[in-house]
């Protein structure tokens, strides 16, 4: 039976991050196709040793993140070298800092890649890390990016043709029970996702409260954590009674936020294949999205785009779902379900493993960029 390490997602189930999300739906999947999947967490998020025939394990914890990280990146190197594992997966390119000494372990890589690894840190040892990271892809056996745009960012030399666009899935009904309450009422527009720059919420809420001088019933939103450097205390010292934050909450508890919204917006600078909008997809909420290269690839209709950098295109957006909701809601159909982004992962991982040396899994989309 051959073995997967998971590395960088911080733990399962119902941790907030898109690599947790991916990691909760996809693994799982896997290891019920027999494979042996092990997740290397942190100790804050890991609950069990156990889930869904996943393995996990945390690493030891001083609740200092810095120190918590370094230690996490040392005490899961530790732990291939005891498990042996066939493939490493890096949930993210900050995991793969050590990407070389896994190769010396002995095992196969695979790095998946999304909007964050494209992220260019202010700070000095931030860049020193992910510069670091980015140099090693080199080195990965392969490479999964979420999206066609992100695949075509992927530059430096060293490229092997081992680029292959395995994005999100959509989520079926029974990840989401029907019947919670909604933590609030009424009229009022959905954001999800981490509080943070290259979320723009700043602009929303700017848009928000522009389009709320003719819709003066209407709220907005906001659930997720707090990132660095978002503003916060800007946000707060509104004290605009329209706009509710939330904080951060489990994701079994959104689908009553997603089912009650009028609509739902991602107004991003940034983003991969984001679980966020194909939640709100899931659950039927009608959305708007920033015109992102990413987000182009959903192949939406123009009318559910808006720029990102431009507050009168975002209120016009905004005017336009909240006259007709139901014109903004996107057929579930179009996206795949998580079991065929098992199918082309655990392809992939085949024909890492085969002996014929052959590159492309059958199912999934290789991009040379």
């Amino acid at each position: 039976m051959k073995s997967i390490l998971v590395v960088g997602a911080h733990g399962i189930p119902d941790v907030e991050g898109g690599a947790e999300k991916n990691a909760e739906r996809l693994f799982p999947l896997v290891a019920s196709r027999g494979w042996t999947v092990c997740l290397a967490g942190m100790k804050p998020h890991i609950h069990s040793d156990h889930y869904r025939g996943v393995s996990l394990r945390s690493s030891p914890s001083l609740g200092v993140p810095a120190i918590d990280r370094m230690l996490y990146t040392i005490a899961t190197l530790f732990h291939a070298v005891r498990m042996r594992p066939d493939i490493a997966h890096f949930t993210c390119l900050r995991a793969a800092l050590l990407l070389w000494a896994y190769k010396m372990v002995g095992c196969k890589t695979v790095v998946s890649y999304g909007a964050n690894c494209h992220s260019r840190p202010a700070s000095g040892p931030a860049k020193l890390v992910m510069g670091w990271a980015r140099y090693q892809l080199r080195l990965a056996d392969e490479i999964i990016s979420v999206t066609p745009a992100l695949a075509r960012k992927i530059d430096g030399p060293g490229k092997k043709g081992n680029i292959h666009v395995i994005g999100n899935a959509l989520d079926r009904s029974e990840h989401y029970p029907e019947g919670l309450p909604a933590p609030v009422s009424g009229d009022y527009i959905l954001f999800v996702g981490k509080i943070s720059r290259k979320k723009n919420i700043h602009s929303l809420i700017s848009a928000f409260r522009i389009f709320a001088e003719d819709h003066p019933q209407m709220h907005l939103v906001i659930v997720g954590d707090w990132g660095k450097q978002s503003g916060r205390k800007q946000i707060e010292e509104l004290e605009d009674e329209r706009i509710i934050l939330l904080g951060s909450l489990p994701r079994s508890k959104l689908a009553s936020l997603y089912r009650g919204a009028r609509f739902f917006v991602n107004p991003s600078i940034r983003e991969g294949h984001s679980n966020t909008l194909l939640e709100a997809i899931s659950l039927g909420c009608p959305l708007l999205l920033s015109d992102l290269p990413e987000n182009r690839d959903l192949r939406l209709n123009a009318k559910h785009y808006f720029s990102p950098g431009n507050i009168r295109s975002m209120v016009s957006a905004l005017i336009r779902a909240n006259a007709n909701p139901d014109a903004f809601r996107v057929d579930p159909a179009r996206f795949p379900q998580w079991e065929k982004i098992a199918d082309q992962t655990i392809s992939l991982y085949e024909s890492m493993l085969s002996d014929d040396g052959v590159r492309q899994p059958s199912g999934a989309e290789t991009s040379r960029a």
